[in-house]
């Protein structure tokens, strides 16, 4: 980033037009071979859910690292994943080993 920094510039990266940003995912979803096509929105749910969720942030965290005024907004991008689910009842499991029931 230092290579593109200078005191003229008052953005690092020049913009692009969005229909060379289009273009641009198009090319990267091609060459790593993805199914899905590749957009910003595509991108936020996999940051929600696969790289923040998944990794035990709390979602009003995610809420507010999205820009969401609303959790509501947020659980609509960050899904639980299989993984996540057997991760948090594994954690249940071992947190109620120790409890025993008396009548």
């Amino acid at each position: 980033m230092e290579l593109y920094q200078s005191e003229e510039r008052t953005k690092l990266f020049a913009p692009i037009a969005y229909s060379v940003y289009l273009a641009q995912l198009k090319a990267l979803q091609l060459r790593a071979g993805i199914s899905i096509p590749l957009s910003a929105h595509v991108g936020r749910h996999t940051f929600a859910t696969l790289i923040t969720l998944e990794r035990e942030v709390p979602i009003e965290t995610v809420c507010r690292m999205l820009g969401h005024s609303n959790i509501q907004t947020t659980e609509r991008y960050a899904h639980v994943t299989p993984k996540k689910l057997f991760d948090e009842f594994e954690q249940f499991l071992s947190f109620t080993e120790e409890l025993t029931l008396t009548l």
